[in-house]
């Protein structure tokens, strides 16, 4: 059985076959690594020209801070700090910051529940 036996070496026509492909290899893994390298590249230059545009919008604003918006001063007064501007309340927490991952699904099973007048929702988490 010569299959698993140790030759003497290798022909030359093996060498220049294994050569070929490891040659084949090469270059390919140099083609795609060249465009994944100019890829990141252009990310990278698209990402920091919108960081920048953002910025500059937001120097531009009348309004930079949501607490100091009037409708959203009136909100709060209203609704999420009744008769004061309170910003960062466990309601206004709740209700006007986004949940991530794992708290959505509470979130919806929570929303799902028919509501009693007075009660606050989310209270029975609390306790």
């Amino acid at each position: 059985m010569t299959l698993f036996s140790e030759s003497g070496g290798i022909t030359r026509r093996q060498f220049f076959k294994g050569s070929g492909i490891l040659l084949v290899s090469a270059v390919i893994t140099g083609i795609f690594a060249k465009i994944g390298f100019d890829a990141s590249a252009a990310s990278d230059e698209y990402i920091n020209k919108r960081i920048a545009a953002m910025y500059t919008l937001d120097e531009k604003m009348t309004l930079r801070k949501s607490h100091l918006n009037p409708e959203i001063a009136q909100i709060y007064k209203d609704f999420l700090s009744p008769g004061e501007v309170k910003p960062l309340t466990e309601k206004s927490e709740r209700l006007l910051h986004t949940k991530y991952g794992k708290d959505i699904p509470a979130l919806i099973e929570e929303l799902k529940k028919p509501h009693e007048p007075g009660a606050q929702p989310g209270a029975e988490h609390a306790a």
